[in-house]
C-alpha cells in the first residue's frame, strides 16, 4: 500500500531522471485529483530537494500494458508546499 513517510530516503528512487511507476487499485475508480508529497528543504540533509519530481504525467489503464488516457500534465513547486494536489484535467 502507499502510505505517508517524511524520512529522507522512504520513497521511491528513480535511478536517472526520468521513470515511471504504476499503482494497481483493486477496483477501477474515476479520480478528480492526485496529490504529491516531498520532504520539505527544511528536512533535507543537504538543505534541497532537487531529486523531488518537476515535470510529471498521470495515466489512467484499464489493464498495465495498454498505452493509457492521459489524466493531466504537471509541475511540482519544489518550492511550495511539500504536499500539493493537481486536479485531473480531463
Amino acid at each position: 500500500s502507499v502510505q505517508p513517510d517524511m524520512y529522507p530516503g522512504n520513497c521511491w528512487a528513480f535511478k536517472g531522471s526520468q521513470g515511471y511507476l504504476v499503482v494497481r487499485l483493486s477496483m477501477k475508480i474515476y479520480p478528480t485529483a492526485f496529490t504529491l508529497e516531498h520532504i520539505p528543504k527544511t528536512l533535507s540533509p543537504t538543505g534541497n530537494i532537487t531529486s523531488a519530481p518537476r515535470n510529471f504525467a498521470v495515466y489512467g489503464l484499464d489493464v498495465e500494458y495498454q498505452e493509457g488516457k492521459l489524466l493531466g500534465e504537471y509541475v511540482y513547486d519544489q518550492d511550495g508546499e511539500p504536499l500539493q494536489m493537481f486536479p485531473v484535467m480531463v
